[in-house]
């Protein structure tokens, strides 16, 4: 047997090991938050940890992914490392995330009383607030990474991570999450006990939650084992919990949350996009309501870039030209370490303008963003590539399944982290959605969670919530010509 130290700040900890192990899975044992964007198939090389002690050479992975400074300074990538004996890694602090609770809803009723919690579990964040349902006052709230993330920053690698690590492992490691999310909240508030809680996330979140296999989403036709709209079989600081229900297999619970807090449906022509790791839309016209999800992936919240990050502190979150200068600012003003979504949509709007990369997304060499020390790579802008056209194939297909255009839209919300500091300029410069839409968006902030606590302030809210997910149109956008042939279309960048 062997140890590994693990230290992380202050805190400082070892576990015995057999040689061979693969710090990955050591640091996902001791660790919960260490994060696996590819879920451990050595392609993104996000998983850096600088590491000492007796250890395996670097294999093929690690000498593709890391030059040979890096591995001089003891940079290893956490998915490839083997140990050979006692070896120390030291983890850097990360900075709290910039996670969204911040919502906004249109007026309602509130009938209930006492305490209780509205819960977003998203693939990549988890946000968690603590109401007094009588007045609708926030007393508590817990903003975290999503603690599955070890497991891979999408859904398809978490599903796949249930055949390999198991289903109730990863089921327990998020109703653990939020089990001590509430305990923290309810000691903050001196809050005893509370009433009821609603958790909603998408599909996927929503089966992992409550222990039921998710494999059948990942497969044509995408089944899945409940739509939810139901009371849950766990608890919540031992109070009952209501999941709201799902559209389908790709558009969750949390869309229809976010349908209710955008009260989109109350007339005319609207639209609204969740744009997160799960791509979500839906477009109200004449009380109908059509909605469809798109494989946007994580590059928008920063996962998959060389340089990307959450909008943690450090994080370039805004990036414009002074002249001839390129200027950027970080969130909390910090050393720039790395860009998170909304810098990376400005920096590829500069890009474009100046001509560093054509409409095509050709990049002839590595661009630096202003004096950050912060670069963009080819592979960096052909993930934002892939994922803003999908959102903008998407975001066209449903409208020219309705028979309207962005003309025709009255009002565009957009709910999710990575709207919150987009700048809609750029957005429609680079492609992300059609130009006409850009006077007419909005930012509603957390939807999905602003829809929750308006069902735990309502439970009338429940039963239309319900109607109103049963009674949507599901788009498969993978069984539709049309979107393909938009995505292809939408590639470009420029303003559409």
């Amino acid at each position: 047997m062997c140890e590994l130290t693990i230290i992380c700040g202050s805190d400082r900890r070892t576990l015995p090991a057999a040689p061979g192990a693969l710090v990955s899975d050591l640091l996902r044992q001791a660790v919960p938050s260490f994060a696996l964007p590819c879920a451990g198939n050595h392609t993104c090389g996000k998983c850096r940890v600088r590491i000492e002690g007796a250890l395996e050479p670097p294999d093929a992975a690690e000498r593709r992914l890391l030059d040979a400074d890096e591995l001089a300074a003891g940079i290893r990538l956490a998915c490839s490392c083997r140990l050979a004996g006692d070896a120390t890694v030291t983890l850097e602090e990360e900075g709290a995330s910039k996670i969204i609770a911040w919502n906004q809803t249109p007026p309602f009723d509130r009938t209930e009383t006492g305490y209780g919690f509205a819960v977003d579990i998203g693939t990549t964040t988890v946000a968690m607030q603590l109401f007094d349902r009588a007045s609708g006052a926030v007393l508590a709230e817990r903003l975290a990474e999503n603690a599955q993330r070890g497991f891979g920053a999408d859904v398809i690698s978490r599903i796949e991570a249930c055949k390999t690590e198991g289903l109730d492992v990863l089921s327990a490691r998020i109703n653990d999450q939020l089990e001590q999310m509430a305990a923290e909240c309810l000691a903050e508030a001196g809050v005893e006990r509370i009433e009821e809680s609603v958790v909603t996330g998408n599909s996927t979140m929503l089966h992992l939650y409550e222990g039921l296999d998710p494999a059948s989403l990942a497969v044509v036709p995408f089944d899945v084992q409940s739509y939810f709209g139901c009371m849950s079989r766990r608890t919540l600081a031992g109070a009952p919990v209501y999941l709201p229900r799902c559209i389908g297999a790709y558009v969750g619970a949390d869309i229809v949350c976010a349908i209710l807090a955008s009260d989109m449906l109350s007339g005319g022509v609207q639209l609204l996009a969740d744009i997160g790791t799960n791509g979500e839309m839906a477009l109200a016209k004449d009380g109908k309501l059509l909605c469809c999800a798109t494989a946007a992936g994580p590059a928008f919240e920063g996962a998959g870039l060389s340089c990307g990050m959450p909008a943690a502190p450090g994080a370039i979150r805004a990036v414009w030209r002074e002249g001839e200068q390129v200027c950027y600012e970080t969130v909390r003003n910090e050393p720039a370490k790395g860009v998170c979504g909304s810098g990376i949509l400005d920096a590829l709007a500069v890009m474009l303008e100046t001509e560093a990369i054509d409409d095509s997304g050709y990049l002839e060499e590595d661009y630096p963003i202003g004096g950050s020390g912060v670069q963009i790579d080819q592979r960096d802008v052909r993930q934002i590539q892939l994922a803003k056209s999908a959102v903008c194939a998407g975001l066209i297909t449903l409208m020219e399944e309705e028979g309207v255009d962005a003309a025709d839209v009255q009002r565009f919300s957009i709910a999710g982290g990575f709207g919150s500091s987009m700048n809609f300029g750029s957005a429609c410069a680079i492609g992300l959605f059609p130009a006409a839409l850009r006077d007419k968006t909005g930012f509603i902030g957390n939807g999905a969670l602003g829809g929750a606590s308006m069902l735990l302030m309502n439970k009338s809210l429940r039963e239309k919530s319900e109607q109103l997910a049963q009674q949507a149109t599901e788009l498969s956008l993978s069984a539709s010509p049309a979107f393909m042939d938009y995505y292809v279309d939408c590639m470009s960048f420029m303003e559409f």
